[in-house]
């Protein structure tokens, strides 16, 4: 699913009561943005029903170049994790 398939479902989800679709792009626009600043604070972002972003640290560590071989140093840095929820993890099951 791409952005604007991603959109249109929302819309028709819940175009009885949305005036427009500008107002669906616009709000998960709002929406993307709240959460990139809340990771980038090293906050974390529920989900609900679905799961949970977080920020995770990452030790410095030794790693290879796949095309030459060569073994290179890779820094400490960051990365966002997910941990689906309970609900998501037994809809799977099924």
């Amino acid at each position: 699913m791409n952005k604007a398939e991603f959109l249109n479902e929302i819309y028709r989800e819940h175009s009885g009561e949305l005036p427009s679709k500008a107002i669906v792009e616009n709000t998960f626009t709002a929406l993307c943005k709240v959460i990139q600043a809340e990771l980038l604070g090293g906050g974390e972002v529920p989900l609900p029903g679905v799961g949970k972003l977080k920020v995770k640290a990452t030790a410095a560590r030794k790693g290879r170049n796949p095309k030459t071989g060569e073994s290179i140093n890779i820094p400490a840095g960051q990365r966002v994790t997910f941990s689906p929820s309970k609900e998501l993890k037994e809809a799977m099951k099924s």
